[in-house]
């Protein structure tokens, strides 16, 4: 497994979590979208690989599936 330092891929991470939240608050207007992972974490060494967690209510869980 090979790791980066938070120079090599924090600002594409950070930049394809902001696309990504866009078109799911498009999708999903009352979800809770939150970049989490070692890609959110200034300085951390990484994978390089985005975790982006999309929270909705029970109630909306199958439609938002």
């Amino acid at each position: 497994m090979k790791f980066l330092p938070a120079e090599a891929y924090q600002s594409d991470c950070e930049a394809m979590y902001q696309a990504y939240r866009s078109k799911i608050k498009t999708l999903l207007p009352d979800a809770r979208v939150e970049h989490v992972g070692a890609s959110s974490i200034p300085q951390a060494v990484s994978k390089g690989d985005l975790d982006i967690f999309v929270g909705v209510d029970k109630q909306q869980l199958e439609r938002s599936v």
